[in-house]
């Protein structure tokens, strides 16, 4: 257990990691591995904390579910660090385009711009 106090509502002061994506508690699996600080609480109380590298085990993933982690960082099982062709930069900008067409008009280009942005974001 960390013995520094945690601030939830900080922004990250490392560097963001690459190839990980945030999955839903209930849809992790044993074996997968941590790629952010995992961090449980009872109350305000820090009752558990799962370093980034650990491997995940069902016990680990049940305690989290009791501490109510909502979601988890794992690490991309594929080399290139994309699950899948439409998460591929190239697989992005053509799921882009079945979206919003070719040309958007000028209130979709903002959203557009938009999804752009907040796509390499954390949240």
């Amino acid at each position: 257990m960390s013995t520094m106090p945690v601030d939830l509502l900080s922004p990250p002061t490392q560097p963001p990691l690459r190839h990980y994506r945030w999955l839903p508690t209930l849809a992790i699996e044993p074996g997968q591995v941590v790629a952010r600080p995992v961090v449980g609480l009872t109350g305000v109380q820090e009752t558990m904390y799962v370093a980034v590298g650990s491997t995940l085990s069902a016990s680990t993933i049940a305690q989290m579910v009791v501490k109510g982690v909502e979601c988890v960082a794992v690490f991309e099982p594929s080399a290139d660090g994309f699950a899948d062709e439409q998460e591929s930069p190239a697989g992005f900008e053509t799921r882009l385009q079945e979206i919003f067409g070719p040309t958007p008009d000028a209130a979709c280009l903002a959203l557009m711009q938009a999804v752009i942005a907040a796509r390499n974001t954390l949240c």
